[in-house]
């Protein structure tokens, strides 16, 4: 039996839900690079691996001299690569966020 999205409650949902990207392991980093960065940035997926960058050190990288230093020289990777960190940073903050409104809309029903 499916239950149609207005039945579903807050624990069924965020069952349905990815895991946050804090929760990321090394793996899963390495799985994200591939499905979001160019078929030439791939090839960093070593660094990434050697490294152990994980969904919590993903977030944490912030600039290009961060990458420099992993081992991507290229600079037009490099930005590619620190673009969809960003993009993904974003999608977080916007999860986060969606959740602590949920999350109060529910205390504010419960008083």
């Amino acid at each position: 039996v499916h239950a149609s999205p207005q039945t579903l409650h807050y624990s069924q949902l965020k069952m349905a839900r990815p895991k946050p990207v804090y929760m990321w392991t090394v793996a899963d980093t390495l799985k994200w690079l591939w499905r979001h960065c160019n078929e030439r940035c791939v090839k960093y997926q070593e660094l990434f691996q050697r490294h152990e960058i994980t969904g919590r050190a993903l977030l944490r990288i912030t600039d290009e001299q961060t990458l420099y230093r992993m081992g991507i020289h290229d600079e037009k990777d490099r930005g590619d690569i620190l673009r969809e960190i960003i993009k993904q940073r974003l999608k977080t903050d916007i999860m986060e966020i969606r959740d602590m409104e949920l999350m109060n809309n529910v205390y504010q029903n419960c008083y």
